[in-house]
């Protein structure tokens, strides 16, 4: 039987939930009780998520001439999809921050600016041809309902960051502290979740 809805009934655009995965390598320096310089907390940053851009999709056209007119037709090509941009605010003991910027240390290390310079992920990036499965998640946002029940994914495979936004720092402003990470990905995939289950 199909789901019958009012026409009234909106998608709000507070109303998503962000999955990310920890990456291979950064697994093996997950903490289960609280972060040190060289391990993080495997839980930290989804909570703080308050805000994230979903790319466009674009299959553009290209003219083609014949006789003395023109007609447009399919290029049948994706463009290239921008960077997605996830906005969080800073938790107290940075530990959202902290999961980032180690993820970003594996790939340009702060010291050596090599990847992976500790030998976390156990494989030289030149020995192996599967190493972006070590440093990338397959990153998913979920749209939900008003019932919090997810009715669409949006899946970023393949994906690592590749920016971390700065901070200001003012004694003269007492709000919460935000920032932004930037992700490249692979490939973007949407779709419908069959099986609606409260969260």
């Amino acid at each position: 039987m199909p789901h019958i809805q009012s026409p009234l009934n909106k998608f709000r655009k507070d109303r998503f939930i962000m999955v990310v995965p920890i990456p291979a390598t950064l697994r093996e320096i997950v903490a289960k009780y609280d972060r040190t310089n060289a391990t993080v907390l495997p839980d930290s940053f989804t909570f703080s998520v308050w805000g994230a851009v979903v790319p466009e999709v674009t299959v553009p056209s290209v003219t083609q001439r014949y006789g003395g007119q023109s007609m447009k037709i399919s290029t049948h090509v994706r463009e290239p999809y921008s960077n997605l941009t996830v906005n969080f605010t800073i938790d107290n003991r940075f530990n959202n921050y902290w999961f980032i910027y180690k993820w970003l240390d594996i790939l340009n290390d702060d010291h050596s600016s090599s990847y992976d310079a500790s030998n976390i992920g156990g494989e030289n990036k030149y020995t192996s041809d599967k190493i972006i499965k070590k440093y990338a998640a397959d990153i998913s946002i979920f749209a939900l309902d008003e019932y919090d029940k997810r009715t669409v994914e949006f899946k970023y495979t393949y994906a690592f960051p590749v920016k971390l936004g700065g901070i200001t720092l003012s004694n003269r402003d007492a709000t919460e502290a935000e920032t932004s990470v930037e992700f490249s990905f692979g490939q973007f995939f949407c779709k419908l979740v069959e099986e609606v289950n409260s969260l």
